[in-house]
């Protein structure tokens, strides 16, 4: 499968694993859509070879903005929904990720990243997709086991590894696939200062976005994939039910 010249785009692009997927897409010569909330993500871009959309992925009509400006472009063929946030900013003690330090205004912010952002960017962008698209979702290993640090951010990507399990058969009718990656702790900005500690490792998000770019060129679709640690490839942790097929 080629990404030469295929329209891509890239949710969450001013850093992290968005802005390494967007590096590496635009050398493979995709044309990269980079999307972010924030108006620096314009220059990050730009220096990548990509075009730039200021979008809220927690607002409807920002999608729906979006959705306009790409009609014209031809058909989308890659989608990486990958903004997220964890419940409290990386400063915040411990203690603020936990279930007992809820903050109203902090956990409608979250849902509208994690779970919105993803809802809203498929009801969207679907419709532009062509045959043989793929959909790759930046769920979490706290989406398909617990994380008692931050017990909300886990509901959100569990919400998220759920949806995408689910969709696999309607959007195999539009010859659609899509998948959820699911690593462990990354180097990158949403990272609690507390946990990094001298015993903690992180995979860098040039690592994780190699995955990316691999999982949306498998077979395989409405799969959860765990990526544990830098060295061992994603793989597939199936749901109840989900038995690997025989060959």
């Amino acid at each position: 499968m080629t990404f030469d010249g295929a329209l891509m785009v890239v949710t969450g692009s001013a850093s992290g694993i968005g802005q390494a997927v967007v590096a590496q897409a635009s050398q493979r010569g995709s044309a990269v859509t980079a999307v972010d909330v924030s108006a620096g993500g314009e220059a990050i871009a730009r220096a990548a070879g990509a075009d730039f959309f200021r979008c809220d992925v927690s607002q409807l009509d920002d999608w729906q903005r979006l959705a306009g400006e790409l009609s014209g472009r031809g058909p989308l063929r890659y989608l990486h929904l990958n903004a997220g946030i964890q419940i409290a900013p990386p400063d915040a003690p411990l203690a603020d990720y936990q279930f007992g330090g809820f903050e109203l205004e902090r956990y409608r912010r979250m849902m509208g990243v994690n779970v919105d952002g993803v809802v809203f960017g498929l009801h969207a962008l679907l419709p532009l997709m062509s045959e043989g698209g793929a959909v790759v979702v930046t769920s979490s290993l706290a989406g398909i086991t617990p994380y008692g640090v931050d017990p909300l951010y886990a509901m959100s990507k569990h919400a998220v590894s759920g949806l995408v399990r689910s969709l696999v058969g309607e959007l195999a009718k539009s010859d659609i696939r899509i998948n959820a990656l699911c690593p462990g702790a990354i180097d990158t900005a949403i990272i609690p200062n507390d946990q990094r500690t001298d015993q903690a490792v992180f995979m860098t998000p040039e690592n994780i976005a190699r995955e990316v770019m691999r999982l949306f060129t498998v077979e395989e679709s409405g799969k959860t994939w765990a990526k544990v640690d830098q060295a061992t490839p994603a793989f597939v942790i199936r749901a109840p039910g989900d038995k690997k097929k025989r060959t």
